[in-house]
């Protein structure tokens, strides 16, 4: 049989732990889909040859709130040859959509009124996250003051 027909085992186990929260295949499917990432994309984001991102999918994922995170992430780097910081940065932000996806939502009416444990308004708490683009000079012309814009004229 050629080789290349046959499927990977290992892949294809891969494939199934997708579902499972509790490896990095969840992971990194998570944040492919985030991020919009193909696995090449991915490979490149984590300095790793996609041979590996494989074996990385195969491993447990740490959870960011457990005292041994930093250990376990550099275990996880030293095993798969994948840049330590951005791995970090992956599960982190995996680990943070899912904790805010899980937020109760509140009806816009209360949403004003909601808080969080320390008292802090939920209201706006996504707005932070939005993109923004970026001005370009007639916009921010277009913005300015009506007293530079005098001030301006005057040069």
């Amino acid at each position: 049989m050629n080789e290349q027909t046959t499927p990977n085992p290992l892949s294809a186990l891969a494939l199934k732990l997708r579902r499972d929260p509790r490896y990095m295949a969840y992971a990194l499917a998570a944040y492919q889909q985030q991020e919009n990432l193909s696995d090449k994309e991915l490979a490149e984001t984590l300095s790793i040859l996609p041979e590996l991102i494989v074996r990385l999918a195969l491993c447990r994922r740490p959870a960011a709130s457990a005292p041994q995170f930093a250990e376990q992430v550099r275990e996880l780097a030293d095993f798969t040859l994948t840049d330590e910081s951005q791995l970090a940065g992956i599960l982190r932000q995996v680990d943070g959509l899912e904790k805010l996806a899980a937020l109760p939502v509140t009806a816009p009416e209360t949403e004003a009124q909601a808080e969080t444990q320390f008292g802090l308004p939920l209201a706006g708490l996504l707005a932070a996250a939005r993109d923004r683009e970026e001005e370009t000079d007639d916009q921010a012309q277009i913005n300015e003051p009506p007293a530079a814009k005098n001030m301006a004229d005057d040069e």
